[in-house]
């Protein structure tokens, strides 16, 4: 591994081409959203197109490649603390990212550059993104199933016109080593075909025992400019990832059990992805283009799972070991017709399109619940590996979509947005060779929105949108649950301020989803249907530049999440949805006389309310205020940054599910890293 972190420092060490400086060439137009750092005016994910994040009535949380630098941001999970009502989560051991968005979690769903991302488990390596994008409340319009807290779009690094070159090493705490080289410019002399280069390698331990983050990434990229604003864009992914399911922390004899691993050190982890995609962009006409855009995923997954059940007595732990050989296909395929038409004095945006996505996991596993026992709070792992029985599953799947979606300009001061979907869904199993019968389960799903314009840097808004969520679990009886349904009600007030560098944006906001899944408490391979669940909240958001010397983001969440259809916990609050929470985070340019470059210092407070750490409501969690530490010096090419997140080493759960699946947050963890930039 060592090696293969050489190798990838002196891949990019030369460009691909020099250009002639005698030479005249046209000037590209590049559109890129307009950024006064931490505040992005123009977003992607909520229509589809490029919009003013005013225009949409909608909440949009746009964590830009500004915020991602200056936060060293490492996974999806770290953008969390920049948007109002989302926290980290990670309801699967650490295989997917995840984050909870007004109280709900995404389940690792994803989109990349609009297109349905990696369902399977998320790799995805924030060397390759240029922006994250939230859009809360998932639209089924334009994204199919998903969940009803919000949609995560991540995207990508495209190629650029001028030669953009950086090599970049990163060290920290638990052994941390990240290498990541970035290299970009044109081929050819007229600038129409533009190249891409991302290369990332890491090493890196935890702060619990036999657990690593070791990751290898590589994502060439090709964009062909054929014709002006038509252009195809080509891209490849492979990426290595070593990271043992994490078997989380426990709730025990009321307190949380930190700083203890229950990972086996014969556990072994060895997953493997590859990505091509393919967009087409070709202009019909001033007013009218097609969009083509394709994603296919191939992973091939070696993970020996050797930790516990749950708990056998309030000291014990039951085991559970399972041998696991994965192989999974997806193709994700979208094409839509964008055009703009003047009808009745009113001006048209419409985005029509047809979706398919389909899958096939063929898994085969060999596993043991018991046959060992470990100690809560010492555990040992001189036990002799126990005996097995088979369970495999092959199980596919596959949505169409069909949508239009509009949104109208009536007149300078009142736009309407509107959209439909029918989507066609159906799944079909084996498990141990039995046949689990297909099951169809089809929806319709509307959105609609109203925005008032008075001024230009003010707009009021209210939005509704649906969501559905095929749930891809069977019970012990190997019925599928039926489709998740959820909706949301939003009232919101969006401005900006100090010529539009400072943006202001808040919400009032219902929403629900039914036919909630739960684990078998029997079997946690297998789900159990878990009633309805309502939210309704209060949200605050401030991003920007506050002063000439300083950028900040500031937000703040009031959350009232619960079951309001139970047959036992209606009522309860919904799992580790905090009332209360918020971030405080901002920059500050020093004036240093006489200092060459330029020096910042930046400072975060995280807070998040205490919660329930399970549906049953059979146990809290406390809240917690983390504070982090940043710096930047900047000299010419080169870069230097240095962060401590959670300065006072204390612990804290950043997300739980049952009382032994408790997420400890980071323990104090420092980390520099030294980039140089050239063209």
């Amino acid at each position: 591994m060592n090696q293969l972190l050489f190798f990838l420092c002196a891949l990019l060490s030369g460009s691909v081409y020099a250009a002639d400086p005698t030479l005249a060439l046209d000037t590209l137009v590049v559109t890129t959203p307009r950024v006064s750092d931490y505040y992005t005016a123009i977003t992607d994910t909520a229509t589809r197109i490029s919009a003013s994040t005013l225009a949409i009535p909608f909440s949009v949380g746009v964590v830009n490649q500004a915020l991602l630098q200056d936060s060293m941001a490492l996974r999806l999970e770290d953008t969390a603390m920049f948007v109002s009502g989302v926290q980290q989560s990670s309801e699967d051991s650490g295989f997917n990212a995840d984050l909870r968005i007004r109280g709900f979690t995404t389940a690792g769903s994803a989109y990349l550059d609009g297109v349905q991302d990696n369902q399977h488990f998320q790799v995805r390596d924030m060397a390759l993104v240029e922006r994250v994008e939230i859009l809360k409340g998932h639209s089924s319009v334009l994204y199919g199933s998903g969940s009803p807290g919000g949609t995560v779009n991540y995207i990508s690094k495209k190629p650029l016109e001028q030669f953009k070159h950086s090599l970049s090493y990163e060290t920290g705490s638990y052994d941390f080593n990240r290498a990541v080289m970035d290299s970009t410019g044109p081929l050819n002399k007229d600038k129409t075909v533009l190249y891409r280069v991302i290369a990332a390698g890491q090493l890196a331990d935890d702060f619990r025992n036999n657990i690593t983050h070791d990751q290898v990434t590589l994502a060439p990229s090709l964009t062909w400019l054929y014709q002006p604003g038509s252009s195809l864009d080509v891209g490849f992914e492979y990426s290595n990832q070593n990271q043992p399911y994490r078997f989380d922390n426990v709730y025990t004899q009321n307190h949380v059990v930190y700083d203890r691993s229950y990972v086996d050190p014969r556990t072994r982890s060895d997953r493997k992805y590859w990505r091509f995609s393919a967009a087409i962009k070709q202009e019909l006409s001033d007013n009218w283009s097609l969009h083509f855009a394709s994603h296919y995923f191939h992973v091939e997954r070696e993970d020996l799972l050797f930790g516990f059940f749950t708990f056998e007595t309030p000291t014990t732990l039951s085991g559970y070991y399972r041998d696991i050989h994965d192989h999974y296909d997806q193709y994700s395929l979208r094409t839509e017709i964008h055009g703009q038409l003047e009808l009745f004095g009113s001006q048209h945006h419409l985005v029509s399109g047809v979706e398919r996505n389909a899958s096939d996991d063929r898994l085969n596993s060999d596993r043991r619940i018991g046959g060992y026992t470990l100690d809560v709070y010492n555990p040992v792992f001189n036990y002799p590996i126990p005996a097995t029985t088979r369970l495999d599953k092959d199980l596919t799947q596959l949505e169409y979509g069909f949508y239009l979606n509009d949104q109208i300009d009536i007149t300078r001061f009142w736009h309407v947005t509107g959209g439909m979907r029918y989507s066609l869904f159906k799944g079909d199993s084996f498990q141990n060779d039995v046949f689990v019968p297909v099951t169809d389960q089809n929806a319709f799903t509307y959105n609609a929105g109203l925005s008032f314009t008075p001024v230009d840097n003010v707009v009021g808004y209210f939005g509704y949108s649906q969501s559905f969520q095929p749930n891809s679990g069977t019970d012990r009886s190997l019925n599928f649950l039926s489709a998740k349904q959820g909706e949301l009600y939003e009232f919101g007030v969006k401005s900006t301020w100090f010529d539009k560098r400072l943006n202001v944006s808040s919400a009032i906001y219902q929403l629900s989803q039914n036919n909630l899944p739960g684990r078998d408490p029997l079997d946690p391979d297998y789900s159990i249907a878990n009633g309805e669940v309502q939210g309704r909240g209060f949200e605050l958001d401030v991003s920007g530049q506050l002063l000439e010397s300083v950028q900040i983001v500031a937000n703040y969440s009031l959350m009232d999440t619960q079951f309001i259809r139970h047959p036992a916990w209606q009522g309860n609050a919904f799992r580790s949805s905090p009332r209360h929470s918020g971030t405080l985070w901002g920059y500050y340019q020093l004036p240093i006389t006489g200092l060459p470059g330029q020096f910042k210092i930046g400072t975060g407070l995280v807070f998040v309310d205490r919660r329930f750490g399970d549906d049953a409501n059979s146990f809290e969690v406390s809240g917690y205020v983390r504070p982090d530490l940043v710096a930047h010096y900047q000299l010419e090419q080169f870069d230097f940054r240095f962060k401590i997140e959670n300065i006072m080493d204390q612990r804290y759960v950043s997300s739980s599910i049952y009382d032994d699946t408790v997420i400890q947050g980071n323990r104090r963890t420092a980390l520099f890293l030294v980039a140089m930039h050239f063209d």
